[in-house]
């Protein structure tokens, strides 16, 4: 069957799963190196532009419909994902640590249940209090708002691509309920259309020119090509065979990879609130995560699965 990416059973899922959180962890780190090469937003339109082009390449090669479902729910959910989460990551990355940067992103699920309670009724129960206090704890022990002397700004950039994350993904599942989209098609299309703001800004504005070299060329590709277009494609080809609950647990893992090789690759360090609170947040995930596989095996009603786009 077409999309499946060579995957065909369950073990090959959790297969190309692990692999997809390794590169979606990395990712990060990518990210970070080809910021060196290119302001933050003249990257995240080049990224984006590169993918949404991988995406419609494969619809048409699959002789797919071009045309989007709802024009309404392409706009409000590329403007979430894309315009908000893509631009907010790499002006956080710009400006702080790749793993710092990654597990404040990754506040997203805390941000869907409180979003979901007004927009989708989807209340917030039992456990899931527990992980929001501590998400929000954490937050602020990493964010340190009170220190206005230190790296605020970054810091405010990953919560906010975090929130819109966040968002876009209560939007696509309210947008489809009663109604069913092609994942990809609707994929390109808010990619498309989320960054058609960002590219008309160097009309208004001056960004400094992309110093182009192979190695940026390459780690551009790295970005747009593998790990948000083929990685979206992937992330489908895996839900064919694994609940989203399940497939979700990745999130638990991804800033853990981006830390850790952010302190390896870039020399970055925390401070001991940091870490306290990056632990809080890793414990409110894993209860996040924990529900939502929970809720997957019993066939019962989970937290909108985050929409696949590594969270930057």
């Amino acid at each position: 069957m077409r999309g499946r990416l060579g995957i065909h059973s369950r073990r090959g899922a959790y297969m190309a799963l692990g692999a997809l959180t390794l590169i979606w962890g990395s990712n990060w780190i990518t990210m970070k190196l080809a910021l060196q090469h290119a302001d933050p937003v003249v990257l995240n339109v080049q990224r984006t532009w590169l993918a949404a082009l991988v995406l419609f390449a494969v619809l048409i090669a699959q002789g797919r419909p071009l045309a989007p479902a709802s024009w309404l729910a392409i706009v409000v959910t590329g403007f979430f994902q894309t315009t908000i989460n893509f631009g907010s990551t790499t002006m956080a990355l710009a400006g702080g640590g790749a793993g710092r940067t990654s597990v404040l992103v990754f506040t997203m699920p805390f941000w869907t249940l409180l979003i979901a309670w007004p927009v989708l009724h989807e209340r917030v129960r039992g456990s899931q209090w527990l992980a929001v206090v501590l998400a929000f704890a954490g937050l602020t022990l990493v964010v340190a708002p009170w220190d206005w002397s230190g790296d605020l700004t970054p810091k405010l950039w990953a919560v906010f691509s975090g929130f819109g994350w966040a968002a876009g993904t209560v939007a696509t599942k309210y947008f489809q309920r009663g109604k069913s989209f092609d994942p990809l098609n609707f994929m390109a299309w808010q990619m498309a259309i989320g960054v058609l703001p960002l590219t008309l800004l160097p009309v208004f504005a001056d960004f400094p020119a992309t110093r182009w070299s192979p190695t940026y060329a390459l780690l551009l590709v790295l970005v747009g090509v593998v790990s948000t277009g083929i990685g979206f494609m992937l992330w489908i080809a895996i839900l064919r065979f694994l609940p989203a609950g399940t497939a979700s647990l990745n999130m638990f893992a991804i800033p853990v990879i981006a830390l850790v090789s952010s302190m390896l690759v870039f020399g970055e360090r925390l401070t001991e609130n940091e870490w306290i609170g990056i632990a809080l947040i890793g414990a409110g995930l894993a209860i996040v995560s924990l529900h939502a596989w929970r809720a997957s095996r019993r066939g019962g009603t989970a937290p909108p699965a985050p929409t696949p786009l590594d969270g930057g």
